[in-house]
């Protein structure tokens, strides 16, 4: 076989050997599945992924093929054994650091690695915060071994089999046809669908459909995809998806329960950094870990059925603050130039003579939040810089203590006009840095620390003059995955408290009717008899007889509830995780014109 034909057909085959054998270094690191599957399963993720690491293989392949056909043409060729050599030791550093960066981060975040990281790593501070001294060190140990392994096969390959002689016009043809063959394996065969996530899902377990994916082909694919909005979900016509969505919505002119007292009070908005009801235990949650909340759900109106829009904490300040479903796949938060186009609760209450301000202890520069702020009209935004060093725990930022002492002292000073106060924890985030032990799990921990700073802070507020003017709305800004098994799709994920509490909160009472945090702006609203035209999503729960719905969505997939069904659907697969031929089609419209919203923004 000529010199350039072996090469690259044992260039190929190197790369297809290390993505099969990362996929048993990622189960065995997610050890915490380790029971729930057999050994037949994890030979299946194996055997059904390769479509996919054949495909990685070939995008990684190609580049080399290319520069050895116009070698063929060349009289000489140790640039190519040199191009060849650097290209493989970069990529190599690449993908390396793309493996060991996925096996720790699906165990935070429930799926494989795609370019969200690249958005937080603006932050490097607060984006490396999450995992701890140990963590990196197995991870540093981790990329050196696999590095150095991969690196001491590739060499023996160079030296060995990289023989290149100078000008070989016999060799084009069939190295043409091998690059033939290469595209064929990168778009996944010769049908009419091309490589997707889907070619790989199997099974009705989602860690091992997950598990069968290629980390790199996955992280490659979205920094291609992040921008390609308007092609996506794209299920049927617009009019089709129009007709679907204004039968489905409640749209009847229903009256509105009225909960307050007076029609401009001041408000603070409180956002819970992933406290939801599975860690609640009057909600039937953890045991012990929110004795405050658990007091507060009693004493004014708590909203039952309520949901967070997603699962991290840009979507779901969107979500709360802009009344803008959370995507799937990206997060509108990453483009200042739309969310600019995005009426939001604080600019809607400046319009109508609010002082607006906002309290977060960590960087407000994380994941663009500072120019969403902006373009919202906070005025005052205190964060990390605002405390100094000893009040800043040692990986996110200011204690939730110091920061609700620092809205006490503000909320000390008499303002003129009615005041919009939001207020974002931070401690109960991992890697759960609080400085109380009071419960053994770090999360619980966390969560109980958070909790006594917000009991402290409602004490607070109910002894001062402003009290009886004012409406506290506590809610938070998604789940966390506890329990630790939990699937990042089942809907139990978002189910989340909110509660009005304060001077202005004229009744006690729990409302069953469904909502979710874009909901937020139209039921708030009605109450302050403001219009809320130009939030298109939201919807008032307060309504009489209204039984609402719920969205949220996940990685490549969403989630509808009704009072009387449920739809799951993995968009990736293009299947139902949880059947409902009436809501899958709803679902889908609605996602479609999501998305053809965000892309004109």
């Amino acid at each position: 076989m000529k010199g350039r034909l072996k090469y690259l057909i044992i260039y190929f085959l190197f790369w297809l050997f290390f993505f099969i054998i990362q996929k048993p270094l990622f189960l065995l690191f997610q050890y915490q599945e380790w029971g729930k599957h057999s050994i037949i399963e994890y030979l299946q993720v194996c055997w059904n992924g390769i479509s996919m690491d054949i495909s990685t293989a070939g995008y990684l392949s190609i580049v080399v093929a290319v520069i050895l056909l116009i070698s063929c043409f060349t009289p000489t060729t140790s640039w190519v054994k040199s191009f060849c050599r650097k290209y493989t030791y970069a990529t190599l550093i690449i993908v390396c650091l793309i493996i060991i960066a996925d096996l720790f981060l699906y165990r935070y975040w429930g799926f494989r690695i795609d370019d969200t990281p690249l958005f937080y790593l603006k932050s490097p501070k607060e984006a490396f915060a999450s995992g701890s001294l140990f963590e990196y060190f197995i991870a540093i140990v981790l990329f050196a071994l696999l590095i150095g392994c991969t690196l001491k096969i590739y060499t023996h390959i160079d030296k060995k089999i990289a023989v290149f002689t100078g000008l070989s016009l016999g060799e084009a043809i069939p190295l043409l046809l091998l690059i033939g063959f290469l595209f064929v394996g990168i778009r996944g065969g010769i049908g009419v669908s091309t490589m997707n996530t889907g070619f790989v899902y199997f099974s009705d377990k989602t860690f091992l459909n997950h598990a069968a994916i290629n980390p790199a082909w996955n992280f490659f694919q979205s920094l291609i995809k992040s921008s390609d909005f308007e092609a996506r979900y794209h299920y049927m016509s617009k009019h089709e998806a129009e007709l679907l969505i204004k039968k489905f919505e409640d749209k009847k002119d229903h009256e509105s329960i009225c909960i307050i007292k007076n029609k401009r009070p001041n408000i603070i908005l409180l956002i819970m950094e992933g406290i939801g009801s599975n860690a609640i235990e009057s909600l039937n949650g953890a045991k012990g870990a929110t004795p405050n909340i658990d007091k507060l759900i009693g004493e004014g109106v708590f909203f039952n059925n309520f949901y967070a829009n997603s699962f991290r904490t840009d979507r779901g300040l969107m979500s709360i603050l802009g009344a803008y479903p959370a995507q799937p796949t990206t997060s509108i938060m990453k483009f200042p130039q739309k969310t600019e186009s995005i009426m939001s609760i604080p600019a809607k209450l400046k319009e109508n003579g609010y002082n607006l301000s906002f309290y977060y202890g960590g960087d407000a520069n994380f994941t663009n939040l500072n120019s969403f702020l902006r373009n919202s009209g906070y005025t005052t935004i205190i964060s990390e810089k605002d405390f100094s060093k000893n009040e800043l725990s040692t990986k996110w930022g200011a204690y939730d203590h110091i920061l609700f002492n620092r809205v006490k002292e503000d909320l000390g000073k008499r303002e003129e006009k009615p005041f919009f106060k939001t207020i974002l924890t931070l401690n109960s985030h991992e890697p759960f840095d609080v400085p109380t032990k009071k419960l053994k799990d770090p999360y619980l921990n966390s969560v109980f620390y958070a909790d006594s700073c917000i009991g402290d802070f409602v004490s607070f507020c109910k002894k001062s003059d402003f009290w009886e003017n004012s409406l506290i709305i506590i809610l938070p800004d998604h789940c966390y995955k506890y329990p630790y098994s939990i699937e990042n799709s089942n809907p139990y994920r978002y189910k989340i408290p909110m509660i009005w509490t304060g001077g202005v909160v004229n009744s006690i009472e729990k409302i069953e009717s469904l909502g979710s945090q874009i909901d937020l702006a139209a039921t708030l609203f009605s109450q302050l008899d403001i219009d809320t035209q130009e939030f298109l999503f939201s919807k008032n729960i307060l309504q009489k007889n209204y039984s609402g719905f719920a969205y949220y969505s996940f990685i490549d997939g969403f989630g509808l509830i009704t009072p009387n069904d449920t739809a799951i659907f993995d968009c990736a697969a293009n299947y139902p995780i949880h059947n409902s031929d009436s809501l899958i089609p709803i679902g889908k419209a609605y996602l479609q014109l999501l998305y053809e919203d965000f892309s004109k923004r």
